[in-house]
């Protein structure tokens, strides 16, 4: 991990790119540091990347630490400095900055509680509240997550969602009736993720492609039946599966116990990898069964990529978008819409290809939320 320091004062985290603009907005972004490692931190890394392309914008990444983080993991964190090393232009702020030149400052993660001496004004939801009830409803859990959310909401002038389902749930919560959650688009870099011509070596005919969080509501066990379907007819078939970084004793042996094996790609089951696109750019499809509806990164990313996904069709609010929808937990309708988008891509793979980017640059463009995001902000910013 690398490290490297920001100028000090108020020219402290100004690109090259942007010197001699004059900025009128500078955005502090606080949000948990996982790079490769986290959706979230990668979803908040690209949408400063596009608030940094607005005219009089700054943005900048503060890190927060985790509840169990050491004292000293914790001041490396307040001191900034640090690096992505897959994207060099992110870069954290120290929170010295943050604390005394901060136009505004947007939560995307647990509100630490120095936090609240700054007197936060906006904050975003990235969860589903299925997943934070589901999370509430565990033993050890004090339903904090969905305490914090209620209360953010109460208090703090602007809430950022990225879905109508979310809009709708959330909302219930904004005691203004609407005028706090606003609904932004939900987006991705669309110029980083595209189809490559380096491709990930993978098995099967046909490729099916499963990289999505293996716990809580986007789980893969009606998958792995679906699978086990189209694999009594057709024993080419093969699941490469990525992303297994929590449970993988449980995982493997429900798959060993099962005898799915048979169909796993390549014999293994991948934990992060650094580059998901090369899996889009060969797999044949991808399967996103999120069971509360919501499109899900992997989705955005693979779609972008040109390659069709298959989601349940749990979403009534539209925020989905995906190339085909099976019954909702159905294992055989789940199979048959894996085997119709295969023969779609059997039968014309650029045609296809081509429907997915353009619903990604129809739906999914971080730009449009970036310049959502920041109008919301700076009427805040204005009223204060």
């Amino acid at each position: 991990m690398s490290k490297q320091k920001f100028g000090k004062g108020q020219k402290g985290g100004v690109p090259p790119w942007k010197e001699g603009e004059k900025i009128d907005l500078r955005i502090i972004h606080w949000c948990l540091w996982g790079p490769r490692r986290s959706g979230l931190y990668e979803t908040v890394r690209e949408l400063i990347d596009a608030e940094m392309k607005i005219d009089g914008v700054l943005p900048t990444l503060c890190v927060l630490p985790g509840p169990d983080a050491s004292k000293r993991e914790t001041e490396k964190y307040v001191q900034g400095g640090l690096v992505d090393a897959m994207h060099p232009q992110t870069r954290t702020q120290d929170w010295g900055y943050a604390m005394k030149y901060g136009d505004i400052h947007l939560i995307h993660y647990s509100f630490d509680q120095r936090l609240a001496k700054l007197q936060p004004k906006a904050c975003m939801i990235h969860g589903t509240l299925e997943a934070v009830v589901e999370s509430a409803l565990k033993e050890k859990d004090n339903a904090k997550s969905l305490v914090s959310a209620a209360d953010w909401i109460h208090k703090f002038k602007a809430t950022f969602v990225t879905s109508k389902r979310a809009q709708t749930y959330w909302g219930a919560f904004d005691p203004t009736g609407g005028e706090k959650v606003h609904l932004v688009n939900k987006g991705i870099d669309l110029d980083w993720w595209q189809r490559t011509a380096t491709t990930q070596q993978l098995e099967g005919d046909p490729s099916v492609l499963y990289g999505e969080v293996w716990r809580g509501i986007k789980h893969p066990m009606h998958l792995l039946y679906a699978m086990n379907l189209l694999y009594e007819e057709n024993p080419d078939v093969k699941l490469n599966a990525w992303g297994l970084n929590n449970k993988r004793p449980f995982w493997e042996r429900l798959i060993w116990s099962a005898d799915f094996w048979k169909f796993i790609g390549r014999d293994t089951l991948a934990g992060i990898v650094d580059y998901p696109e090369h899996y889009y750019s060969r797999g044949d499809v991808l399967v996103s069964p999120v069971q509360a509806g919501d499109v899900s990164r992997v989705a955005q990313e693979s779609m972008a990529c040109g390659c069709p996904v298959v989601s349940w069709d749990t979403d009534p609010y539209g925020d989905n978008h995906a190339y085909k929808v099976a019954k909702a937990f159905d294992i055989q309708d789940l199979a048959d819409k894996i085997k119709e988008t295969a023969d779609e891509v059997l039968n014309d793979r650029e045609a296809v290809a081509k429907t997915c980017r353009e619903v990604a640059e129809k739906w999914f463009n971080i730009n449009d939320e970036a310049k959502d995001i920041v109008k919301v902000l700076r009427n805040v910013t204005n009223e204060s």
